[in-house]
């Protein structure tokens, strides 16, 4: 299989309802982060962690208003940092209701591995 069709591939189980949660969750915070857990090339968990900044001088109704308007492209984002994907963890970086970051980290499972107890050296 080609890496364009494995990219295709692990973005398939990816389904709308999912992509239309992170939007969400996306929307909802100001200050924060929202991690995606990938396993098996599907998102299995979503975690948000919201930060409320006391000191901010922007009421959180102008806050969310730029945040619906920069949301657009995040389907197109979070589908290119899970693309090919089987294990790992993507983490968008939230400030004043802008994504600020996207920090992809993928995990491998390896198989029986030589050279732990001397064998294979």
């Amino acid at each position: 299989m080609s890496k364009c069709n494995t990219a295709n591939a692990a973005t398939k189980h990816i389904t709308d309802e999912v992509l239309a949660l992170i939007e969400q969750s996306v929307q909802d915070i100001s200050f924060g982060s929202i991690t995606l857990v990938i396993q098996d090339s599907r998102v299995i968990q979503i975690e948000k962690l919201e930060k409320i900044r006391i000191c901010d001088q922007l009421p959180k109704a102008v806050v969310k208003t730029t945040a619906v308007a920069s949301m657009p492209g995040v389907r197109t984002r979070v589908l290119q940092s899970v693309s090919g994907m089987e294990y790992g963890k993507v983490v968008i970086q939230i400030q004043a209701g802008q994504i600020m970051q996207v920090e992809r980290t993928e995990k491998y499972r390896v198989g029986k591995l030589t050279g732990l107890n001397g064998d294979g050296i």
